[in-house]
């Protein structure tokens, strides 16, 4: 380590520390990405985790539910729990939540259930997700639809990431509050 990054490996450091205390979240993947290559972890770091969080035209349960279900498909793990934890901080009632990580889209309000079966439909390349687009436009707007295909495309990166380097994990229940949830991950469908 150089003496003109040690400074930033040791404020870095404390910022894994306290967000892995917040969540319960283990973040090596990033320790990783910092220590093996410093472009990699900038064009992560300042990119697309600027993009991950965006959200300007959706309510805050909506692009939750987007990204929790698109999560889902690609973990059922630590990247579930985290979207879930971050969902309430965000004050994302607890039964929206429990409801979507269990697959109860009945016990979703209209809205939700239609952002919950749309992402479920993109994510798993079902040709239904084209018809939903239309209702979901009629909801939320143009605006909106990216929100959602921001909080979609988000979902599967950060599970993808850490898989590929070797830091993913298995299923695990996932806690809503109180409760812990079976999480209903979205399959794919056979062809």
């Amino acid at each position: 380590m150089s003496k003109q990054t040690a400074p930033i490996s040791f404020f870095l450091e404390r910022i894994f520390r306290r967000m892995e205390k917040r969540y319960d979240y283990s973040f090596d993947y990033m320790r990783h990405m910092w220590h093996v290559s410093r472009p990699a972890f900038r064009r992560f770091s300042y990119g697309f985790m600027w993009f991950a969080r965006g959200r300007d035209s959706v309510p805050v349960d909506a692009a939750a539910v987007a990204g929790i279900v698109s999560t889902m498909k690609a973990d059922c793990g630590p990247c579930t729990q985290i979207s879930v934890n971050m969902a309430l901080e965000q004050k994302v009632p607890e039964h929206i939540l429990r409801a979507t990580v269990a697959g109860d889209v009945d016990a979703l309000p209209p809205e939700l259930a239609l952002v919950y079966r749309f992402t479920k439909a993109v994510v798993n390349g079902d040709f239904h997700a084209t018809e939903m687009r239309e209702e979901i436009l009629g909801i939320y707007g143009d605006k909106g639809l990216i929100d959602l295909s921001s909080a979609i495309a988000a979902g599967q990166v950060f599970p993808v990431l850490k898989r590929t380097l070797g830091f993913g994990e298995t299923c695990l229940k996932v806690k809503v509050g109180d409760a812990d949830v079976a999480a209903a991950r979205p399959e794919i469908k056979a062809a």
